[in-house]
């Protein structure tokens, strides 16, 4: 799909739901309009479960391998792989949705509901179980469990000339950060979900899934 930046320009971005992948071709410093960055998040929100993923991966413009990169940005980690003549950087929808500022930890609250109700998740980095009656965060990735921050894909929406949630936000207290909490916590205890998860229940999929559906819905 051909995107837009924030400088006017296009960039062309590959989904693989299968893998769980995104391909940015040529985005060595271009930064996707936030009308882009909300077409990706309903990209992700039709993903798959984390895919087992091959130790090297190589670019398919060149063949070359890609490097596995550590970045940072406003004091958040993420990982992606970057060709090494910049043909494009491969990205994880998980670590795309921590890079947007997409992500949050769960509130107390939060956290003591997931363990009554849901008990063990799947971590959505690497895949691994996660007990949350001994552990808030993956004992082998070490990424901490998470939700998809309704604050950050409101704030998204309110950058748009026209978001599909302004109707709620002219009608307080239905705000576009709680209509998209709202979702997502329908979604997340979902009873009929959790009986069918059988310990595979990543939130930040389900999180996805659940708002991607509001927006499609209310566009």
């Amino acid at each position: 799909m051909s995107l837009d930046s924030t400088i006017g320009t296009k960039l062309q971005v590959q989904a693989c739901a299968a893998c769980s992948l995104l391909w940015l071709a040529r985005a060595t410093g271009t930064t996707l309009a936030p009308a882009s960055v909300l077409t990706v998040f309903k990209t992700i929100a039709a993903g798959g479960e984390h895919p087992d993923l091959r130790p090297q991966l190589h670019c398919p413009d060149c063949g070359d391998a890609l490097a596995f990169i550590h970045d940072l940005v406003r004091q958040t980690r993420f990982t992606y792989w970057r060709c090494p003549i910049d043909h494009g950087q491969l990205i994880a929808y998980t670590q795309f949705l921590l890079e947007k500022n997409f992500i949050r930890p769960p509130s107390a609250e939060e956290l003591t509901r997931l363990r009554t109700m849901v008990r063990q998740i799947t971590c959505s980095q690497c895949g691994a179980p996660i007990d949350l009656a001994t552990d808030s965060a993956c004992r082998f990735c070490h990424a901490p469990v998470s939700l998809i921050d309704p604050d950050g894909v409101a704030k998204a929406l309110r950058e748009l000339s026209s978001s599909p949630l302004d109707a709620m936000s002219a009608s307080p207290p239905l705000t576009a950060a709680a209509a998209v909490h709202e979702a997502q916590m329908k979604a997340i205890f979902d009873p009929d979900r959790i009986a069918r998860s059988d310990g595979r229940h990543d939130l930040l999929a389900i999180g996805a899934s659940a708002i991607g559906g509001l927006l499609a819905r209310l566009s």
